[in-house]
C-alpha cells in the first residue's frame, strides 16, 4: 500500500441525494451521546472514517443498533427517524453527509414531541 487508500463516494449514486452539508465529530468521550433528534426532511449518511460508533435508529415502534467500524460503508438515516449515537471509540471520527443544509426548524430535539407526532413527519 504505498500510496494510501481512497476511498470516495458521489451524490446520487453511492450517496442516494445531492450532499448540501458535510460535518464531523471528533475528540469525543466514549460515554457521549449525540444525535437524540430526528429531522422532518433531512436525510443524513454516517461513516466510520475512523474508529468506530454505534448508531440507534427508531421511530417509535422498532429500534436497531448499527455498529459502524468501516470507512468504506455508511449508514443511510432517512428524513422523520430518530437516531443517537454513542459508545465511540477513543479514535472515532464520524463524517455525517446531509441532504439539506442545517436548518434548526428541522430538527425535533424531544422524544416525546417525536411518538406523538411522527405519523405527520413525512407527508
Amino acid at each position: 500500500m504505498p500510496h494510501g487508500n481512497l476511498i470516495s463516494a458521489h451524490s446520487r449514486e453511492e450517496i442516494p441525494f445531492e450532499v448540501k452539508r458535510v460535518y464531523y465529530l471528533r475528540d469525543l468521550e466514549g460515554d457521549t451521546v449525540r444525535g437524540n433528534h430526528a429531522n422532518l426532511h433531512n436525510q443524513q449518511v454516517m461513516v466510520a472514517v475512523q474508529g468506530s460508533f454505534d448508531v440507534r435508529i427508531k421511530d417509535g415502534s422498532q429500534e436497531e443498533i448499527f455498529r459502524l467500524t468501516d470507512p468504506k460503508e455508511g449508514l443511510l438515516v432517512r428524513e422523520g427517524i430518530w437516531r443517537e449515537v454513542f459508545h465511540f471509540s477513543d479514535d472515532a471520527i464520524c463524517l455525517v453527509l446531509c441532504s439539506e443544509k442545517y436548518e434548526e426548524g428541522d430538527y425535533v430535539k424531544e422524544w416525546r414531541d417525536y411518538v406523538k407526532n411522527k405519523e405527520g413527519f413525512n407527508s
